[in-house]
Order: structure tokens, then C-alpha cells, then sequence
């Protein structure tokens, strides 16, 4: 599977963010080979050509790409024709890439990029890093591909090339696929298909929904990930695009052989790959086909054209060692089945020497699994103290690793033991500072009101006493006594006085603890508070209930305190009051259409904070909605 992804990327990767041929394609291939065979024709005409047809032989035809990039290369050297030796070598380097070789394709792209510097053609030089990005994002050096990409995208975003940039984004998706971070690899695919409906870039929509189809795939999503590979194939198929078409139907078939286990039509779809892969005459992609076919013929038991298919695949082509241990893998196996035990030996050496140069867990435990099946039908050549020795030494394996499991099983049960009891710990010591600060707020509530009651008491029984005393004793002195007619004025103006004081301090009084609030309740003592200003509004629901007096007082205090917050600082013309008494919860909501304020700003008053710590004395909740310009909303809740 992860060879299979690899071709797809590095098929896709490619085209499109080299530059295209600077002439435009505009003749068909057959002509531009019937140009070259003209004798007559400038040096000019015949570069052009060769650049033309090296470039547009890429995706199907790596022979001739080659050919024509190598005789042009040629003729350019002798013509001292800088320009087009650095853009033949570009495309010798592509064509190398496209056939897996890639050591030799970063040598002839090297070579491309230094003479591309010397001409100072920065439209030459991005495409070239482009290229080299390629060549290190299908070898696994995921940041040198994303330096050279970087760089790419840079000079395509000055000049402006769309074209370009669409390639790249499908790059850097194809990059971040690698790297299996889908999330960004899905963002970049889905901007590249977009701007591609957008640019009617059909081959690059192909590009984009074969990415789906690989994301989809990781994500086991295997019916999206088939309807994207559909997708692809079908506008390759349109396009003509027969390479990328035949790794779209490498992807299908793949996902009926793996997934759905649909033989059958995953041979029907292998069988159509092959087919585009042997046109375009692509010795990897043949041998990948093949590799495909193999791997179907061995799971319906059809040995025989499971080994065919293998020794055709190993013919054409051994440059990828994972699509070759796979063939050989494959031919041992058929070849037991088919005893066939010479050629069975024979790849089964190749095989383990293939691994051997490979040195990586995966392909070990493959030549392990291998050697066992080749034994059991080798048994008679076992000796038997060895398998004991295997057995034993598996049993002491086996013994010592689940040994070694409990040990750690029961260390990490025990640090998990600790840090939870730890963690406990910390909960109950937050939950008794928590205990304490309620209990304090409590206390001091609870000390407040009655103080307050107490000084309401002695204010209003007390010195109201003595002033109303006073007043009466002056008027029965005015009675007995002679006063001068400019004295009455003065006198008349003391009693004044003297009336306003004992007002003020009834007022005083009532507002430390108001008589209606202790005789009558909340709905009440509230209602005439309200109606000392003309625009507060008084609202009550709910049923008519007297509860404890503490929670009276803490809701008391925090409407008035609210209402005058309104009023001295809000700029509001109308204040709405709302007392809501439930069986179990009293509401309290203060609306203002003021100026409003930011409840997340810092404020220099206390009086919100106040209320705050009121209400959660008595297990209450305030919540503030606001914003400046659009009023101000206040809510308390407390349970009953």
C-alpha cells in the first residue's frame, strides 16, 4: 500500500510546476518528431522541438523523453545556447524522476539550476526548485522538499503565475499526506480543487481528488475513498492523461483487493492499469501493475497466474526494492503451492538477500514468517533439538515479557494510585478553603444585618425619640413665651430645620433595615423603594411567600444597590425591576437602557463585588450583561 501511495506521488508531484515548454504545445507530437528529420530547419526550430517533445513525452513515454532531451542538450552545447542547455536538462532531470532514478535526476537538475543562475531566469530557477522539491518529498526529506518549496512558491507569487502556485499547493498537499497530517494535507487539496474549478484545470482536479481518496483511505473511509479514485480516473480518462489514469485505477483496484475483498473486480481494474501502463511504457508502473495482479491471483488461489505475474513484474522492472520483495514474497509462496521448490529456493534467497540490504523491522519479520512456511513444508530437513531450543527459548520470550508487562502494569497502577490520591488531596483542601470562605461570609452577613437592625433601632427608638421630644417642647415653648416678630421668622425656621433633621433620619433608618422589609416582606419593602423614583419600574411574579430573613436582606440590599448603580452612573431613563418567587428560587433582574459598561473591565467601586459576595453567602449566583452603548442586565439567583 505504501508503495502503491509513493508512484501516486510521485506522478502527481511533477506536472504542472516545472515550466512548461516557454513555445506552447501547439503541434501534435508526431509532427514536432517529422520537424526534427527536416534538414532545413534553423537551430532554433530544432531546440524548440526537442524541448517541445522531451517535455510532452514525460508522463508516457520515458524513452523517448530522454532521447529527444539528450539530443537537444546536445545541440545546444554546440551552439553555445545556454537557455535551452538549462531548460533540457530540466526536463532530462523530470524524466529521471518519473522513472524512479532519483539520484540522477537531482545530478541533471542541479546541473539545470546552476546555468539557470547564470542567466538570472527566474522563471527557469522556480521551476527548477520545484522540481528538486519533488525529487526530496518522493525520497522522504520532507523539510529539504518544503525549503525548495517555500522558495518555488516565493518567485511564483512575484510573478504572478497562478498556474504554478495551483501545482504547488497540490505539492504541498501531497507533502503533508506524507507526513500523515491530514487535517492540513485536506486543507490544501481542497483549496487546490477549488481554485482548479475555478481555472478549468482539469488535470489538477484529477490531483485533488486523488488526494481525497488517499486521505480518505487512511481515515479506513473506503466508499469515499473509492468515489474519489472514480473521480480521478475519469477525468484522466477524459483528459488523456494514461499515466495518471492507470495509478487512479491502481488506487480502485486497491481498495477492492485490500478493503472490500472484491477480487474479482479488483482484477478488472489492475487488468485496465496494466493495459495504460504497458502504452505509456513505464517500467515502474508496469512492474506495479503486475505487482497488483499478483497479489489478486494469490488471494482467489491461482497460483499459476500469481507466479506469472510475478516473474513478468520482476523482468520489467527491480528499481523499487518494496514492489520487488513483495514479488519475490509472492513467488516463494506459489511456488510452495505449486511445488516448485528449486525456484521457490531460489527467490527465497533473493528475497532474504533483498531484506538483508534493507536491514528494517518490517521486511525482518516478513523473511521470519516466510522461512516458517518454507520449513513446515520442509520438515523433514528440521532437526528436532533445534525446535525444542526455538520452542524453549519462545516460552522463556514469552514468560520474561509478560513478566516485564506486569512489573510495569503494576508500577503504573501505583503512580497512578498516588497522583490520584494526590489529586483528592488537593480537591478536598480547595473544597474546606472553600467551606471556610462561605462560612466567614456567612458570618459576617449574618453580623452585618443584624447591626444594621440594631442601629435602625437605636436611630429611629433613640435619637428620633429625643428630636420629636425637642420639637414638641419647642413648640410648647412658643405657646407660653412672647416672641419678638423678627425672632417668629428664626424660630419658624429651627422647627424647619428640625423637621428635616427627623425625616433625614428616619430615611437613614429605614434604609439601614426597612420596617416594611422585617413586617411585611421582599415584594413590599421593594415596591416602596421603587416608587421614590419616577423611573423605576416595580414588576412581581410568582406566589406571595415570606422566606428567611437573611435571604430578604441579601436580596434587599442587592436591588436597591442596583438600582442606585443605575441611576448615579448609567445615564438611564428607565430601570425595570423583576422579583420572581418560585417554590424554590427567588430571581432578581435589574434591566437599564444606559450607556452600558464592559463587566470584564476592571472598576474602581466596590458595589458589584459587594453584591457578589452577598449572594454566593447564601449560595446564590449574579450574572452581568452588558456592553457599552446597549445596557445593562443583571441576574440573581438564589435557592430557597
Amino acid at each position: 500500500m505504501a508503495t502503491f501511495w509513493k508512484r501516486v506521488l510521485m506522478r502527481f508531484l511533477f506536472i504542472g510546476l516545472c515550466l512548461s515548454s516557454v513555445n506552447g504545445f501547439a503541434q501534435d507530437l508526431d509532427s514536432l518528431e517529422n520537424v526534427l528529420n527536416d534538414k532545413n530547419i534553423s537551430s532554433k526550430e530544432y531546440l524548440a522541438a526537442c524541448d517541445d517533445l522531451s517535455w510532452n513525452y514525460l508522463n508516457d513515454d520515458f524513452v523517448k523523453s530522454k532521447k529527444y532531451a539528450v539530443l537537444g542538450i546536445e545541440r545546444a552545447k554546440s551552439e553555445n545556447n545556454l537557455l535551452m542547455e538549462a531548460r533540457l536538462y530540466r526536463n532530462l532531470g523530470v524524466a529521471y524522476y518519473m522513472n524512479s532514478r532519483m539520484d540522477t535526476a537531482q545530478l541533471y537538475l542541479n546541473t539545470s539550476l546552476e546555468k539557470a543562475l547564470l542567466l538570472k531566469d527566474e522563471k527557469l530557477e522556480a521551476g527548477i526548485y520545484g522540481a528538486i522539491g519533488n525529487v526530496h518529498n518522493v525520497s522522504g526529506n520532507y523539510q529539504e522538499a518544503l525549503t525548495y518549496y517555500l522558495k518555488a512558491l516565493s518567485m511564483f507569487e512575484e510573478q504572478g503565475n497562478k498556474e504554478r502556485i495551483r501545482s504547488l499547493l497540490g505539492n504541498i498537499a501531497a507533502l503533508y499526506s506524507s507526513l500523515v497530517n491530514l487535517s492540513q494535507a485536506e486543507k490544501y487539496y481542497s483549496k487546490l480543487e477549488k481554485e482548479s474549478l475555478e481555472a478549468n484545470d482539469m488535470y489538477n482536479m484529477g490531483r485533488a481528488y486523488e488526494g481525497f481518496s488517499r486521505i480518505a483511505l487512511k481515515r479506513k473511509d473506503f466508499k469515499a475513498s473509492l468515489e474519489y479514485s472514480k473521480k480521478a480516473a475519469d477525468i484522466f480518462h477524459k483528459g488523456n492523461y494514461k499515466a495518471s489514469e492507470a495509478i487512479a485505477l491502481q488506487g480502485i483496484a486497491m481498495v477492492y483487493y485490500l478493503d472490500y475483498k472484491d477480487y474479482p473486480k479488483a482484477k478488472e481494474y489492475a487488468l485496465k492499469a496494466l493495459e495504460l501502463t504497458k502504452e505509456t511504457d513505464y517500467k515502474a508502473n508496469i512492474a506495479g501493475s503486475l505487482n497488483i495482479l499478483s497479489n489478486i491471483y494469490f488471494n482467489e488461489k491461482d497460483y499459476a497466474n500469481c507466479l506469472k505475474s510475478a516473474r513478468e513484474a520482476i523482468e520489467v522492472d527491480t528499481t523499487d526494492a518494496n514492489v520487488t520483495s513483495n514479488l519475490y514474497a509472492n513467488m516463494v509462496r506459489a511456488g510452495i503451492f505449486l511445488n516448485h521448490q528449486q525456484e521457490a529456493l531460489l527467490y527465497f534467497d533473493k528475497y532474504r538477500g533483498l531484506i538483508d540490504t534493507r536491514s528494517t523491522a518490517e521486511f525482518e519479520q516478513e523473511m521470519a514468517e516466510l522461512e516458517k512456511n518454507y520449513q513446515t513444508e520442509k520438515k523433514e530437513l528440521r532437526i528436532s533439538t533445534l525446535e525444542e531450543e526455538k520452542k524453549l527459548y519462545s516460552i522463556i520470550f514469552i514468560m520474561s515479557t509478560v513478566g516485564l508487562f506486569l512489573f510495569l502494569l503494576v508500577l503504573y497502577l501505583r503512580n497512578r494510585a498516588i497522583q490520584t490520591k494526590e489529586q483528592l488531596n488537593k480537591q478536598r483542601i480547595l473544597q474546606l478553603e472553600q467551606e471556610n470562605q462561605l462560612i466567614a461570609a456567612q458570618a459576617v452577613l449574618s453580623g452585618e444585618t443584624a447591626e444594621r437592625t440594631r442601629l435602625a433601632r437605636d436611630l429611629h427608638d433613640g435619637l428620633g425619640g429625643m428630636l420629636s421630644a425637642v420639637k414638641l417642647n419647642l413648640f410648647d415653648m412658643k405657646q407660653n413665651v412672647i416672641i419678638e416678630e423678627e425672632d417668629v421668622l428664626r424660630f419658624n425656621k429651627v422647627m424647619e430645620m428640625l423637621d428635616n433633621s427627623i425625616g433625614e433620619l428616619r430615611r437613614v433608618a429605614h434604609n439601614m433595615m426597612p420596617e416594611t422589609l422585617s413586617r411585611y416582606g421582599l415584594k413590599t419593602a421593594l415596591n416602596d423603594f421603587c416608587k421614590n423614583f419616577r423611573n423605576v419600574k416595580f414588576h412581581y411574579f410568582g406566589i406571595e411567600q415570606r422566606v428567611e430573613k437573611k435571604l430578604e436582606t441579601v436580596i434587599y440590599r442587592a436591588a436597591t444597590e442596583l438600582i442606585n448603580n443605575a441611576l448615579k452612573y448609567s445615564d438611564a431613563e428607565t430601570v425595570n425591576v423583576q422579583l420572581v418567587c418560585g417554590a424554590d428560587l427567588i430571581s432578581l433582574n435589574v434591566q437599564d437602557d444606559g450607556k452600558g459598561f464592559d463587566p470584564d473591565a476592571e472598576t474602581q467601586g466596590a458595589g458589584l463585588n459587594n453584591i457578589r459576595t452577598r449572594v454566593a453567602a447564601v449560595n446564590g449566583t449574579m450574572n452581568i450583561h452588558s456592553s457599552p452603548g446597549e445596557g445593562t442586565e443583571v441576574d440573581v439567583e438564589i435557592k430557597i
